[in-house]
């Protein structure tokens, strides 16, 4: 588990100046706790994932969000 959350934490933002990789994935833990583990994806790897982290049998919540801001700079 924290190798792959550690590989997702240390590729975050790599695609910053492409308009297609506006997408995040956010994690929500038992105690109801919200964070981002990476941006700059785009939606097909961002979905990608959170499907990989499903899959796994994770218990916290996982979700693939579009940043709207980085979006709307473009």
């Amino acid at each position: 588990m924290g190798t792959k959350m550690n590989d997702a934490l240390n590729t975050s933002s790599k695609n910053n100046s492409d308009p297609e990789c506006n997408w995040s994935i956010w994690r929500q833990g038992d105690d109801g706790n919200q964070f981002m583990i990476e941006s700059g994806l785009t939606e097909e790897d961002a979905k990608k994932k959170v499907a990989d982290f499903e899959a796994h049998g994770h218990k916290q919540l996982y979700w693939a969000s579009q940043n709207k801001a980085s979006h709307a700079e473009h």
